[in-house]
């Protein structure tokens, strides 16, 4: 008879590291993450929900499509949202295609050790493996390309922002550990690099050597007013998903 084979509930680390280390760091993360997750407060239980999900955000897609047009010619702008789209590929099949199929680490909202302790939310649970964050994973491969890009100190910490709030949801909601999330970061942010470089080096070798020093512009060439209308329609979207969000607890 074939023996039965179980997700694996653990990270993959270095091989050095005793079973009790393993064990050790394993319960510290479900720690952590067991206390970032959920609340008694319905309002922010609907905010999570709502900040989550990746349409929340079609705005703000919506704005820095517009700008990279704006602030390029129409073939560059085009190798940018091509290159944009082949990162974001790579990252998710990295994530889901390969390595969670690989390691197989139970979400928390999966866990047969540990989903009864989870606070669900809309009975949201997500699918079975969680090890990496796909939502990490994407939204920092993304805000680290687009800072390289733009080289606006002030976008760039607005999009790091960005990348942590939506993944912060990711822990509320149980679907994620917060190794799980860490790993993604990490992933996402090497990715966001290796892509903006490749872009530089042999798709469009000028594309971040524009050099303009005048203070309407980026060191790249984007104009200063676009940076700020960005970062406005940033923080107009934040608060449409908070009225939103309200709007669920009604009734």
């Amino acid at each position: 008879m074939g023996t039965c084979q179980h997700p694996r509930n653990h990270l993959i680390v270095n091989s050095q590291l005793s079973p009790l280390q393993m064990h050790e760091l394993n319960e510290l993360d479900h720690q952590l993450t067991l206390a970032i997750n959920g609340s008694d407060s319905i309002f922010w239980d609907n905010l999570m929900y709502t900040v989550t999900d990746t349409f929340s955000w079609t705005l703000v897609i919506i704005a820095l499509l517009i700008i990279i047009f704006k602030n390029n010619t129409w073939k560059e702008a085009v190798m940018v949202y091509v290159t944009i789209a082949l990162l974001i590929f790579v990252a998710d099949r990295i994530c889901s295609g390969l390595v969670k199929p690989m390691v197989e680490r139970w979400r928390p909202t999966q866990d047969p050790q540990l989903m009864y302790l989870v606070d669900v939310v809309r009975d949201y649970r997500g699918g079975r493996f969680g090890f990496f964050s796909g939502h990490a994973c994407n939204t920092m491969c993304v805000a680290m390309f687009l800072a390289w890009l733009f080289r606006s100190a002030k976008v760039t910490i607005t999009l790091f922002f960005w990348s942590l709030t939506t993944t912060f949801t990711r822990l509320y909601l149980g679907v994620h550990y917060l190794g799980d999330v860490c790993v993604g970061f990490t992933v996402g942010a090497i990715l966001g690099i290796l892509f903006y470089w490749l872009m530089e080096r042999f798709v469009h070798p000028h594309i971040g050597k524009k050099g303009f020093i005048s203070e309407q512009f980026t060191a790249t060439g984007y104009m200063q007013s676009d940076m700020d209308t960005f970062m406005g329609i940033v923080f107009f979207n934040y608060i449409c998903v908070i009225i939103f969000a309200m709007t669920l607890g009604i009734g």
